[in-house]
């Protein structure tokens, strides 16, 4: 992939090929590094150390090591880009795009969605000012990949047909095989192997690494179409070319797949083999990402031979790499098993198989909590609909304003013909000529009209339709966050109480009463998922019911004292789903920190509305906290800000004080 990467960056001749060359090497052997770092130095402000310092960001493209030469990167090419020297401003605006096409694939490698699509496109934007149509294509390929590992290949593949577009343009072999190779993918993803099958077709003589990514995306169809066997011969022959490389990673996306169709024919050992070969290509490249996925699915070898004990001692590594490398879930080509979300789920399976019930409940804790997380950074039902939304929205403007063009043209032809008649006709053909041009324009607007009245009609259908569908994902995504976790342990502890009472153990009462404890919060989970797509709770009233029957459910039991008081004032009025569903969640994440962190004996929780606004206040009398080490620990504080933003409301904090916490959420216009 590095190899891929490098001709991004060869744009200003002969230095910059030198650095792409060098940067290839460096991710073969991370130590040629040390000729590079040294020439690096603060105090020189000029486009030689931006070169170095994308060599070095390339050299660490999956590393947490490349921030800080990120963070120079970004603050040397904003400074050179004032300068009074032409070229030297189009090498900084150059280095913009390295800068946020780096960012991108950290953000990528993280899972975190919404920030490496705005990256990329900032880096798109960025290499389009100088028409750098290299840089271009690449990053348009970074941008099908990203959608691709978002679970959405069908978004990918305008990005692809952009590469290609650009790769033929170029006449460059290797861009236009890679946009075939990764089209092929995209449409095997979206189960259309037949297309797939044409692009691979279309690729032409290429680099060994060419040949092995097409042998790898056929051994997919291969697989697709449960052909395991054709499936391992296609990867074994992938694996041969990508031998031939100069970049021992090229071996790295053949081996994990080829380690999986190994376990799926039941050749357990073989399966291992490929994958300890991946564990130690990625350890000599440096690539910890891939180290770490490739450790898993030694894990996942050994618990299909019956290992149990070296198994967990794997997926125990596999669990401290990925969190190492804060890979809380692994967006890549290589697959998510190196991720701290797989991983879990892995552990939390093999100890309740084992009956291992303490750790299978602390590991489903652990998984359930990154679900959450890897949601919160997903943030991909978001953006991808806002994207979908301004196409479809920008595409329906524009058939509006051609209609609208073209009625104005006809109405300048129609006013120039009826003034050449008025300057040779009599006067009843003039007359007759005006009547005409008048019927000839009333056709015309009523045929304007209905094209506009169309063109808005389609976009009113799709944005409901596009509304309903976010409803239904909301729903899906709440009921699987909300209660798959419950549930699961609820079936857990119904076989830990059923095992006990077989036993004849006295200690049967703790583990009924935690599940009745789980079961009443997955009740009262369900009640807010249903109470939140109920049409009918959707006015300020019903806000304020549900919000008091949540605090007291919560707060019942505790030993805190409650201070509750909601209200409503003047008559009840709708509200718009979108906002009850965030004052409600603002308020849920206020009152679980609370009770979470606060160490408070007394708790306060007042919300008043009115048809002009809303407040609401969460106060406890504990020791407080440091809103600062809180932002970066956690994304509770993060979620409020957003929502407050979405409000439009103002949010405010006092966290340090010695009388303890108080947050208030206010709309601007006031309760």
């Amino acid at each position: 992939m590095i190899r891929l990467r490098c001709s991004l960056f060869r744009v200003f001749g002969f230095a910059m090929a030198y650095a792409c060359t060098q940067i290839g090497n460096a991710q073969e052997s991370p130590e040629r590094l040390d000729s590079v770092l040294p020439l690096l130095n603060t105090s020189i402000r000029d486009t030689a150390q931006l070169d170095l310092l994308i060599m070095v960001a390339e050299s660490w493209y999956t590393s947490d090591n490349a921030y800080p030469y990120l963070a120079r990167m970004d603050s040397l090419s904003a400074e050179l880009l004032k300068s009074p020297n032409a070229d030297v401003r189009r090498r900084a605006r150059h280095a913009r795009g390295a800068y946020h096409y780096f960012i991108g694939y950290h953000a990528k490698f993280a899972r975190n969605i919404p920030l490496a699509l705005r990256s990329l496109q900032q880096a798109l934007a960025d290499f389009q000012v100088h028409n750098e149509r290299h840089a271009m294509a690449e990053t348009n390929d970074a941008l099908g990949v990203l959608f691709r590992a978002a679970g959405h290949p069908e978004r990918s593949i305008a990005f692809f047909q952009e590469e290609l577009r650009l790769g033929r343009e170029l006449r460059h072999d290797h861009v236009t095989n890679q946009a075939l190779v990764h089209l092929a993918a995209a449409h095997i993803e979206s189960h259309r192997p037949d297309i797939a099958a044409i692009y691979l077709d279309s690729c032409g003589r290429g680099t060994p690494a060419d040949s092995s990514a097409v042998l790898l995306e056929r051994a997919k169809i291969s697989t697709l179409q449960g052909k395991h066997s054709d499936a391992i011969a296609q990867l074994e022959k992938s694996l041969t070319f990508a031998g031939r490389s100069a970049n021992p990673w090229d071996k790295l996306p053949v081996l994990s797949p080829l380690a999986r169709s190994f376990y799926a024919i039941g050749k357990h050992e073989k399966g291992l083999a490929a994958a300890r070969e991946c564990v130690d290509i990625a350890e000599r490249m440096g690539d910890q990402t891939a180290r770490c996925a490739c450790t898993m699915l030694i894990g996942i070898g050994e618990l299909s031979l019956g290992r149990d004990a070296d198994a967990e001692r794997t997926l125990l590594e596999g669990l401290r790499l990925a969190e190492a490398n804060h890979n809380v879930g692994a967006a890549r080509e290589l697959g998510d098993e190196g991720s701290m979300v797989h991983a879990s789920k892995l552990l939390k399976d093999l100890y309740r198989k084992q009956g291992r019930l303490p750790e299978a409940l602390a590991m489903t804790d652990l998984w359930s909590g990154l679900k959450d997380s890897v949601a919160r950074m997903d943030g991909r039902e978001e953006i991808l609909l806002f994207e979908f939304q301004r196409e479809h929205y920008t595409d329906s403007l524009a058939n509006v304003e051609q209609v609208r063009s073209q009625q104005a043209l006809h109405d300048r032809q129609i006013a120039a013909e009826k003034t050449r008649r008025n300057m040779f006709a009599l006067l009843g053909i003039l007359l007759l000529v005006v009547v005409v041009a008048f019927w000839s324009r009333a056709r015309l607007l009523r045929r304007s009209n209905a094209a506009i009245l169309t063109a808005q009609d389609q976009l009113l259908a799709s944005e409901k339709a596009l509304e309903a569908e976010a409803v239904r994902t909301r729903i899906a995504r709440d009921i699987h966050d909300e209660l798959g976790s419950d549930l699961t342990k609820i079936a857990m502890l119904g076989s830990e109480a059923k095992r006990r009472m077989a036993d004849g153990s006295d200690q049967v009462a703790p583990v009924l009463d935690r599940l009745g404890r789980l079961a009443r919060e997955a009740g009262g989970a369900l009640k807010d998922i249903v109470w939140s797509v109920d049409p009918e709770q959707d006015t300020w009233q019903g806000l304020v019911h549900h919000a008091r029957v949540y605090a007291q459910r919560v707060l019942d039991g505790t030993g805190v004292e409650a201070d509750l008081q909601f209200g409503h004032s003047g008559p009840d009025a709708p509200i718009d789903p979108a906002t009850k569903r965030n004052i409600f969640l603002v308020l849920k994440e206020a009152l679980n920190n609370a009770l979470k962190y606060a160490q408070a004996s007394r708790i306060s929780v007042h919300l008043n509305t009115s048809m002009h606004g809303f407040q609401l206040t969460v106060s406890d009398n504990g020791p407080g906290f440091d809103p600062v080490n809180a932002s970066q620990a956690g994304n509770g504080l993060r979620n409020m800000r957003t929502r407050a933003e979405r409000l439009r409301a103002e949010l405010r904090i006092r966290a340090n004080d010695p009388q303890g916490t108080r947050l208030e959420l206010v709309s601007v216009t006031g309760p």
